[in-house]
């Protein structure tokens, strides 16, 4: 019999199966299955086991034998904690130094995937002030305060840059430098530049602005006296006029909620907080603006997270050749937002509010 000192816990349940037979003849490895919180097939093969061999131990296994123990696995854990420990090597070398034991690259690399452990690069977050931060706080309380289902009134809207070509670093493939795939990439992307606004009860179409492949503002400026290279003031104005302002009484309309007193909540590009601007949203959106939102706080708006959604929609689909293919893919990806999508997006409102108060204001992710 195996004794109990040092043993595994799937050790310990065909102990006890063999002791729940030996004291219960009569029982059958059903029953002493359920008895012992395992499966008929476990307890029937230990038995067989015990009675052929009297043993209950595993039958030696084909292959190496694993070099890191126990605690030579505790340290290569604590080694990748250490700043000075970026690679599989830089680990290995480490336990080498410390215990003196010899492993390769491969071996440390199964031992932390192993324990769900990835090669990660640091996230980059924004660097907030304790200016940022105390208005981060503010903001939140004032969208606490507000009515219970204050969010589910609001339509939020935002602008975002989507390329014809993925600017991005290529994702790795194993091969040989001969066959290292090559991707092709201009130095300047073509580039649509496009505005939309989402609910809780749905998204409305883009439109697309300045910014976007041979699409120059038709406004001029009055100090150089040369058209806009950015989106101005007036073409904002336009996009609420033509754009968001209609479509939004369209969608809280068709919802029959909120039609007479839904809001917009808008970041702080600066053709947004324009007076004129503020002034019109007042005058034109029954419920006018919701709350100003606080600087350099891309992580507290749901909008961010669909334009990575969509990002990643689009990237899906066959490569577009023009900046006209790319309009009608990117149509096509707003056509196919889930309306759950939303729902889960604007009732995570209150949690983001209270986490960010949780923190003091500090970044709380997507």
């Amino acid at each position: 019999m195996v004794k109990q000192q040092h043993i595994t816990h799937v050790q310990e349940l065909r102990l006890q199966a063999v002791h729940c037979k030996q004291h219960n003849q009569s029982w059958s490895a059903s029953k002493i299955g359920k008895h012992i919180g395992c499966n008929r097939m476990f307890v029937s093969r230990w038995l067989t086991r015990h009675q052929q061999t009297g043993d209950i131990n595993d039958k030696p296994r084909p292959g190496r034998p694993q070099k890191a123990d126990a605690a030579a696995e505790n340290y290569i854990l604590m080694a990748a904690q250490l700043p000075e420990c970026t690679s599989v090597a830089d680990i290995a070398a480490k336990t080498q130094q410390t215990l003196g034991l010899k492993l390769s690259a491969s071996t440390v690399t199964h031992l932390l995937k192993g324990k769900g452990l990835q090669h990660l690069t640091a996230k980059v977050v924004p660097m907030l002030t304790v200016k940022q931060k105390l208005a981060r706080v503010k903001f939140a309380k004032a969208a606490l305060r507000r009515e219970r289902c204050s969010w589910r009134r609001v339509m939020i809207t935002d602008s975002k840059y989507f390329r014809l070509h993925a600017m991005g670093k290529p994702a790795g493939r194993w091969c040989t430098p001969a066959t290292r795939e090559v991707v092709a990439r201009p130095k300047h992307s073509i580039a649509a530049h496009v505005y939309m606004g989402i609910a809780f009860h749905g998204a409305t179409s883009l439109m697309f602005v300045t910014g976007t492949h041979k699409q120059a503002s038709k406004y001029t400026d009055p100090k150089s006296k040369r058209p806009y290279r950015g989106l101005a003031q007036q073409e904002y104005t336009d996009v609420l006029h033509d754009h968001f302002i209609p479509e939004g009484n369209k969608l809280f309309k068709n919802a029959g909620q909120w039609a007479d007193k839904w809001q917009m909540q808008q970041d702080n590009a600066p053709a947004h907080k324009t007076p004129t601007t503020m002034a019109y949203i007042a005058a034109n959106v029954p419920g006018g603006h919701f709350l100003a939102w606080p600087p350099n706080s891309p992580d507290l708006s749901p909008i961010e997270n669909l334009w990575s959604w969509m990002d990643i929609k689009l990237r899906k689909l066959d490569k577009c050749k023009n900046i006209e293919e790319l309009k009608e893919r990117l149509e096509q990806v707003r056509q196919s937002i889930p309306p759950t999508l939303l729902h889960d997006m604007f009732d995570g409102m209150k949690p983001r509010m209270e986490r960010v108060i949780e923190l003091n204001g500090d970044y709380i992710g997507k």
